[in-house]
């Protein structure tokens, strides 16, 4: 699995930068897996890659999350939450704060969308002190995939004066979208910092004087999101970037996976007589499509061998809008979340980048052969005849069930109950759907009820508790489950997240083995050297290296205090949360010895 996460997204190398930290991050998705954002905290806790060890390590999961705490939070779809395999722990609960679920409302005949792929990062140079602002467009979900995606990197340097004009105005797009995500964050003692640190984003971007892009072939970018509206903004997307894709398109290649008629009319309909060329998916194409598109249509071959030469079946999921123009010497490169569909321009919201080409540096044969060429390493093949569809229309009527039903679940109330448990009341609006519905808490399965206004679940430990739940949905043959987020008022989380770290680290070799590794120079090195150890101390084995460790740590901390002492005062929170059975009374005394060294050290 962590091969997958990193193989093809790599987002230890696109967001993060050389000499720099990250203060706080702003990610958004369509659809969200949880095994792939535990790759957040790791970046941001460790500036690490996922490998199996690291994975399957317990002190290197708390770790992450504890560093990364309160820098970062996911924007998702509502509905859209994959069900993780494999719960082993109760760990995911520790990343609610930093989830939020955007559930919009119906428009026309089905539900709004929330789809942007956007991150926004504010860094810092911790020698220089030079802030940053990278902001990276993608079409890539926070998900394991290895269909094949696209990412665009710009990266500004904050100045201290505020921007204004045209410089302002450029920029003013991507601060509005921002507003927007703020207002979608409840304002609770809970959620505040989340509010305050996107706050905190604007209002760097308001003293970036230009966005740069890595490269000779590009001069300029423009922001473009899509179906959102504010007290002095509105942006529509058929209204705003579809007609500015429009007014310039002469020629064209469209890459999206998914597509209809009626948008594709609208390029080819624009000076009909110019090449228009389609990279989409072979169960998107239509013999309407097939006939429309006078350069032909295109589809990934069915079968790819990645570098490692296993085969592996891929497809287009990139979003891709290159726009040759006819009326002036300026082309473009619309790239992000949306697909070539109405649904996509006119009622989701989205997020697109344009890039304007350096004159006389691509043209539409050019671009057109760096994708479309004879040979083998050639990834496209034409299409030429239409495949048989696929079962579509039932599950997109599940995915639609499963929005009503999030829009009719309000809040859980949880009450305690005798020797420290637990129980849970879903709230529901009196207009839930009749259709057999399931929900449980995310690590009880066991406890699968029907939902109702009113249905509970009792008798769960501290432990266990948790904003997310299972949503299983039956209809007619189709059968769907997704996680959701349900909003709970009375959540204990300070003694829960206690309770997660304690049933964790739940011995003192346990203890003490998580101290070694929160003091250690390389916590990739650490895992690697130690992981027998950490297998066996899982298993309730005692080895006899396992006293090495600790003879020899009152010497790695000595070394470390002169070194960061802010890493030897971390270790006092750990100790706050740990029972304190699993503390040893020697380490305990020699900690204290540490924070007056640590005061006289701050004194010099």
């Amino acid at each position: 699995m962590a091969e997958n996460i990193f193989r093809d997204i790599m987002y230890n190398d696109v967001l993060t930068s050389d000499g720099f930290i990250v203060d706080y991050m702003v990610c958004t998705t369509y659809s969200l897996d949880m095994p792939t954002l535990l790759s957040v905290p790791f970046m941001l806790g460790t500036q690490s890659e996922i490998t199996e060890e690291t994975l399957h390590s317990p002190h290197y999961l708390l770790e992450s999350i504890n560093r990364s705490a309160e820098k970062f939070v996911v924007f998702c779809n509502a509905g859209s939450i994959a069900v993780p395999q494999n719960l082993k722990t109760n760990i995911y609960s520790l990343l609610e704060k930093s989830v939020v679920q955007i559930a919009l409302g119906s428009k026309g005949r089905g539900f709004v969308n929330f789809h942007p792929k956007i991150w926004v990062i504010k860094e810092t140079n911790p020698d220089t002190q030079e802030c940053q602002i990278k902001v990276v467009v993608m079409s890539r979900n926070l998900t394991s995939s290895n269909d094949l995606d696209i990412v665009c990197e710009l990266t500004g340097t904050v100045g201290k004066n505020k921007v204004s004009g045209k410089q302002a105005s450029k920029n003013k797009p991507l601060t509005d979208f921002l507003w927007w995500l703020r207002e979608r964050v409840q304002d609770t003692s809970a959620k505040r910092h989340i509010r305050q640190n996107i706050k905190e984003l604007i209002n760097c971007i308001e003293h970036v004087e230009r966005f740069n892009l890595e490269g000779t072939r590009f001069e300029d970018y423009d922001f473009y999101p899509m179906g959102i509206s504010g007290s002095d903004y509105e942006y529509n997307g058929s209204n705003i970037c579809l007609k500015a894709m429009l007014d310039h398109a002469a020629a064209a290649v469209i890459i999206s996976p998914f597509i209809d008629v009626e948008t594709l009319r609208l390029f080819t309909s624009s000076l009909p007589n110019r090449r228009k060329t389609l990279i989409t998916r072979h169960n998107s194409v239509s013999d309407e499509i097939l006939n429309m598109m006078n350069d032909n249509v295109y589809a990934v071959k069915e079968v790819m061998t990645d570098m490692a030469e296993k085969e592996i079946t891929v497809d287009i999921h990139e979003k891709v809008y290159f726009i040759y123009n006819g009326k002036t010497r300026y082309n473009y490169l619309y790239l992000g979340s949306a697909n070539a569909t109405r649904n996509a321009f006119c009622r989701n919201v989205e997020f697109m980048v344009r890039l304007r080409f350096m004159p006389y540096k691509m043209s539409y044969d050019k671009f057109r052969r760096e994708l479309i060429f004879d040979g083998k390493e050639c990834m496209f093949e034409q299409v030429t005849g239409v495949p048989e569809k696929g079962e579509e229309a039932k599950t997109a009527e599940a995915e639609h069930l499963i929005r009503e039903v999030i829009e009719a679940v309000r809040e859980a109330k949880i009450v305690s109950s005798a020797k420290g448990r637990y129980t849970i009341t879903i709230v529901c609006d009196k207009n839930l759907p009749s259709e057999s519905i399931y929900i449980y808490p995310l690590y009880s399965l066991s406890m699968k009820k029907k939902l109702k206004d009113g249905v509970t679940f009792a008798n769960i430990p501290l432990v266990s508790l948790t904003e997310f739940y299972v949503l299983e949905v039956v209809k007619g043959d189709e059968e769907i489950q997704r996680v959701i987020k349900v909003n709970t008022p009375d959540m204990p989380k300070d003694r829960r997240d206690k309770a997660i770290f304690q049933s964790i680290i739940n011995t003192e070799a346990k203890f003490i083995n998580y101290i070694n590794f929160m003091i250690a120079d390389s916590p990739e090195t650490f895992i690697a050297e130690n992981g027998q150890l950490e297998r066996e101390l899982n298993t309730g084995q005692n080895t006899a290296k396992e006293q090495e460790i600790s003879v020899s740590l009152f010497e790695d901390m000595m070394r470390v205090a002169y070194k960061d002492p802010d890493r030897i005062k971390s270790i006092r929170e750990i100790m706050e949360k740990m029972d304190k059975d699993v503390i040893p009374l020697s380490f305990s005394q020699m900690y204290e010895q540490f924070e007056k060294v640590i005061k006289r050290i701050k004194n010099l």
